[in-house]
């Protein structure tokens, strides 16, 4: 995926191979981070950060952008993250 689609301070969900999807990140400008975008809590999808953090709609779970760490429960563990790397003008999974 193009770095440039990735909006600063915020993210997007990906589609990936076999129906599933993969929240990727930029909490700071140029550092992305990529993550699985199912709450550890009960498995809905998490939304995209806004005003510094990821939220789960479903109970409010909140997430850490940059690490993926639980702020708020319900959920007792952070979002898993997934490697991602940086070629050029695109995100690669690395």
């Amino acid at each position: 995926m193009a770095v440039s689609s990735v909006p600063e301070g915020s993210g997007l969900l990906v589609d990936m191979p076999g129906n599933a999807q993969l929240l990727v990140v930029q909490p700071r400008p140029g550092e992305f981070r990529a993550f699985n975008p199912a709450c550890p809590h009960v498995g809905s999808l998490v939304n995209p950060p806004a005003a510094g953090v990821i939220t789960c709609p479903l109970h409010g779970s909140a997430f850490d952008p940059l690490s993926g760490a639980v702020r708020k429960g319900p959920a007792t563990s952070g979002l898993t993250e997934v490697a991602i790397a940086r070629s050029g003008d695109d995100l690669v999974l690395g």
